[in-house]
């Protein structure tokens, strides 16, 4: 939210863009001030994943039927922000 502040202070041009979303950087994409954010969800990508390889070797799960299963990252932009929005006003995301 600072480089949005600077871009602002100095009368720039510059497209801002960040890694982490909350509901203030929601807010900053629907205003157009952030043109996207990279939706990490470390939680999907850290433990979905060993819980996973966890339940297939412990119990032969294939979670997903065998297709991949999507753990992220996922970017968030206008087109997509109101499927989002509620969970990161959650802090979920």
């Amino acid at each position: 939210m600072a480089a949005t502040k600077s871009v602002k202070d100095a009368s720039s041009d510059a497209k801002v863009y960040t890694f982490d979303t909350s509901n203030e950087v929601l807010g900053a994409i629907k205003a157009g001030t952030i043109q996207w954010a990279v939706d990490q969800q470390p939680y999907v990508q850290g433990y979905q994943a060993v819980d996973s390889l966890w339940l297939y070797l412990t119990n032969g799960n294939v979670i997903g039927g065998g297709q991949p299963t999507l753990t992220g990252p996922a970017f968030i932009d206008k087109s997509n922000i109101d499927a989002v929005a509620d969970y990161a006003k959650g802090g979920t995301r």
